[in-house]
């Protein structure tokens, strides 16, 4: 994919959040909620609001209506699991959920650069483990205020001393797993976003400017067989095909919101705060989500030995 649509307006975006989030701390910590929520719409549930149409583009043959059928059953299957799981074992259910995310996210950004091998997988626990680990060890406080909305008998948060050496390790294995000046660039400016904003302003810039933006590119490379020499316009038009395709599902996951609190009985919070309810339907969104996208890295995989 074009490094102006992959590196420049992502960090472009991360920058100024960066910068603002400097010059404004106060503002920046109101409008974070905000900004996070806004990722139900902008970007953040649609890019995987594609999904069923996922294996039909990687297989390059059409999904059939019987094929449809059974992938919803058994990707909604697999979220009312864990949500009634969540109902009954809140702080388990919200751990997973990090550690699925970590792993989710790095190996994202890893297959965003080469198919599955050491290096990859290195990379892919080191960058996920950085993004998870970095709102623990800069921001315990407020990042445990997020839990407490996930898991609200979580207790008080644990002593912030090892979410520290935890992080440097993980910048670490990210840069040596990928030595370059690019990847030093980057992880600096990684840590420097995870330090200077509130928690769910930098999780939610990265959710939403790297994650989900780097897998809709990915995706419309794996449709429109696209190169990264193809001309920009390309890209953008395809991309968004895809968040056109995506309204009605993203529609459909969001209408589920209202009925969250209610299912995880009176202890949770209700009605003024939505970022728990969200998160946790991200949550349960994500596992079969992560599931599928690993799916297609075997599949990358499986390709890049038969060319080999």
């Amino acid at each position: 994919m074009p490094v102006l649509l992959k590196q420049t307006g992502p960090w472009l975006i991360a920058s100024l959040i960066t910068l603002l989030s400097l010059l404004f701390p106060q503002p920046a910590s109101s409008f974070a909620p905000w900004f996070f929520l806004s990722s139900a719409l902008l970007l953040g549930v649609p890019h995987g609001a594609c999904d069923p149409w996922i294996p039909g583009w990687v297989l390059q043959r059409s999904s059939r209506l019987p094929f449809l059928f059974i992938f919803f059953i058994l990707y909604l299957s697999l979220s009312a699991a864990y949500l009634f799981l969540w109902r009954s074992y809140p702080l388990p259910s919200t751990i997973f959920f990090l550690g699925l995310t970590a792993w989710h996210w790095g190996t994202a950004d890893a297959s965003v650069e080469t198919s599955p091998n050491r290096s990859w997988l290195l990379f892919a626990i080191g960058r996920g483990s950085l993004v998870m680990l970095a709102p623990f060890a800069f921001h315990l406080a407020e990042t445990w205020s997020v839990i407490l909305l996930l898991a609200p008998a979580a207790g008080a948060p644990p002593i912030s001393f090892p979410f520290v050496p935890a992080l440097l390790l993980a910048a670490a294995l990210n840069l040596l797993s990928r030595p370059s000046i690019h990847q030093t660039i980057e992880t600096s400016l990684l840590l420097l976003l995870f330090y200077l904003t509130p928690p769910l302003l930098s999780v939610g810039t990265y959710f939403v400017a790297f994650h989900a933006w780097r897998h809709l590119l990915r995706l419309s490379a794996i449709r429109d067989r696209l190169a990264p020499i193809d001309p920009i316009p390309r890209w953008t038009r395809s991309v968004l095909q895809l968040l056109l395709l995506s309204i009605p599902l993203t529609l459909a996951s969001l209408a589920f919101l209202r009925w969250i609190p209610p299912f995880l009985t009176s202890s949770f919070p209700r009605g003024e705060n939505w970022v728990g309810p969200y998160l946790i339907l991200l949550a349960v969104l994500t596992l079969p989500h992560a599931i599928l996208v690993g799916w297609i890295d075997q599949k990358s995989l499986e390709k890049s030995l038969n060319h080999t």
